[in-house]
């Protein structure tokens, strides 16, 4: 019996024995990287494998060199070594995206050194910009960024804000002059609420002066997000407008000037709820209140004091005891230099008692609205602080003779004296007496 003679066949391409039907719409079954069965299986080929290119050429059969190939020669490699064909990359991208990058790196702070620049500003401009940080790429144009540096920080505070929504790189640039904003004014509206006050504080953390104008009722809540804000804060000032009210209270305020140990400047405006307080403080140096009524005590225990400046109410029946209060200005603020005090309480006896405080470095001395205060206190005024720079006695009830007197005791310190609305002096040649 002959044998069975075998028919010979050409090779069957590799990928039309291991790929699948393209009808089919069935997910596969086995690893697309090494042929592995993907139960329990953890490939150990790199997931960017490019199974389009072949690692050894020479496998690869070519129907020219041989056409009718040994069929015993012609196996078919094992699953391990198969790498599975895939469709083929994606065509270049066009050109114009390549030209965006050239775009964002039009402004580019890479080349700069704001340190330099901005020498004067906070320590933390000093990695201003990072030259590994493409981040820092922004707009277009070709803008120097000391230049940009410059007018953000010009902008007040809602077109900072608005920048900072104009591009990555301007709401970085935007982050940063928060940061390294030294001073803040800012206006509080009438339906603002805390939370809006504190975000825009805690974007400043070396904020170290801070004015703020209440349109709405202010209280100790206000007053408590500052100092959790700002703990580096040395100066503040607190203004109302329309009909705002100031609602801090005495102890409010005392406990504020306590905690805020490097605070050397305070200004507020409608102290009238404030009541009884006692200010304690070794660093404040200036200290402005306004609108002040009916105190019961009025305490300033502060050695570094130089500047005063206590504004009451016009109204009749203010029961605030200022005799007491300047008493008390002798004893706890002895380094006075500036002394204003504009009520309608004021008195020969305030002044006698202020003379006897002995504040050896007193220099501008402004007693406003005392229509009882008459030339004795002139003649007090004169034998204590005869150093004098300013002195204003407006609204007062001194005479001619009180004037001459005052020309005769300060030809040459006093620089300025201020006597408007003074009903009892007649002559307007006294005005030319001063050097």
């Amino acid at each position: 019996m002959q044998g069975r003679q075998h028919h010979p066949h050409t090779a069957t391409p590799i990928a039309d024995v291991i790929l699948p039907k393209r009808g089919k719409k069935r997910g596969s079954y086995s690893c697309g990287r090494c042929g592995v069965p993907k139960k329990g299986h953890v490939c150990s080929f790199p997931k960017d494998l490019n199974p389009i290119s072949n690692p050894n050429p020479d496998l690869t059969p070519n129907p020219s060199e041989n056409p009718s190939p040994n069929p015993e020669s012609f196996r078919l490699p094992s699953p391990l070594s198969v790498v599975r064909p895939q469709s083929p990359p994606p065509p270049p991208p066009p050109q114009q995206r390549l030209i965006l990058p050239q775009l964002r790196r039009a402004l580019s702070f890479d080349d700069i050194d704001v340190t330099d620049s901005c020498k004067s500003d906070d320590e933390e401009e000093e990695l201003f910009f990072d030259p590994d940080n493409e981040s820092d790429l922004i707009g277009s144009g070709k803008l120097p960024g000391c230049c940009l540096w410059e007018v953000f920080k010009r902008l007040p505070p809602p077109a900072l804000l608005a920048a900072a929504r104009v591009c990555k790189g301007w709401k970085d640039i935007s982050r940063r002059v928060w940061k390294s904003a030294e001073e803040l004014r800012l206006r509080v509206p009438v339906k603002a609420q805390i939370g809006l006050v504190g975000s825009v504080l805690k974007k400043c953390p070396g904020l170290v002066k801070l004015s703020v104008t209440m349109e709405s009722d202010v209280d100790a809540t206000m007053l408590a997000c500052i100092a959790f804000s700002c703990p580096k804060l040395d100066s503040i000032e607190i203004f109302t407008s329309g009909t705002s009210v100031n609602r801090i209270t005495g102890d409010e305020l005392g406990r504020f000037v306590a905690d805020k140990r490097c605070l050397t400047n305070l200004k507020m405006e409608g102290c009238s709820n404030l009541g009884g307080f006692t200010l304690c403080s070794t660093s404040l140096s200036t200290l402005w209140l306004s609108d002040l009524y009916c105190h019961s005590k009025m305490v300033f225990n502060c050695p570094n004091l130089k500047e005063i400046s206590l504004d009451f109410s016009r109204q009749e029946n203010d029961t605030t005891d200022l005799t007491l209060m300047v008493e008390g200005l002798g004893r706890s603020c002895p380094r006075l230099q500036s002394i204003h005090i504009a009520s309608i309480r004021l008195t020969n006896a305030v002044v006698l008692a202020l003379t006897a405080a002995n504040l050896r470095g007193l220099q501008m001395l402004s007693l406003v609205l005392g229509s009882e205060i008459t030339d004795a206190s002139v003649a007090a005024i004169a034998s204590s602080y005869s150093s004098l720079e300013l002195l204003d006695l407006s609204g007062s009830s001194i005479s001619d003779s009180g004037i001459g007197m005052i020309c005769n005791v300060f030809p040459e310190t006093l620089s300025k004296l201020l006597i408007a609305v003074c009903p009892n002096i007649t002559s307007s040649k006294h005005s030319y007496l001063l050097p």
